[in-house]
């Protein structure tokens, strides 16, 4: 009775993260960063001739660098975005798990930003925080 009520927030079944070896690692920030703007971060690194680069990031790579506490798994991390999408009252997309791990690749791989342990891993003092 009262059904139409209820939130019928379908979660898909994610048949992807299943089959990545490293869903039960931790991810963890490997690189500095600071404040561009109230919402934009950049990335700052020295390139191989020691100049001082930076680098801005799309919302979602942003968004996972700075969750990327080394505390929790990957698996984990899906279903707390899969919570975000519900507490907003958002549908959870059917390929979200595939676009997560995609992103926390390519931070890993392309930009050298975090890195993957099968241990749980604290912030090192110069990641926790932005620089000023």
């Amino acid at each position: 009775m009262f059904s139409f009520f209820k939130n019928k927030s379908v979660i898909p079944e994610f048949e992807f993260i299943n089959t990545f070896s490293e869903k039960d690692f931790y991810f963890v920030r490997t690189k500095q960063w600071m404040w561009v703007t109230k919402e934009e971060i950049a990335l700052v690194h020295k390139d191989e001739k020691g100049f001082i680069k930076t680098t801005t990031m799309d919302f979602w790579f942003q968004e996972m660098f700075l969750d990327a506490d080394g505390l929790k798994t990957i698996s984990e991390y899906l279903l707390l975005l899969v919570k975000q999408f519900q507490d907003d009252k958002m549908k959870v997309p059917k390929d979200l798990d595939q676009f997560m791990i995609k992103t926390l690749l390519s931070l890993k791989n392309d930009l050298n930003a975090i890195e993957f342990s099968p241990m749980p891993n604290q912030l090192k003092e110069d990641f926790k925080n932005p620089i000023e």
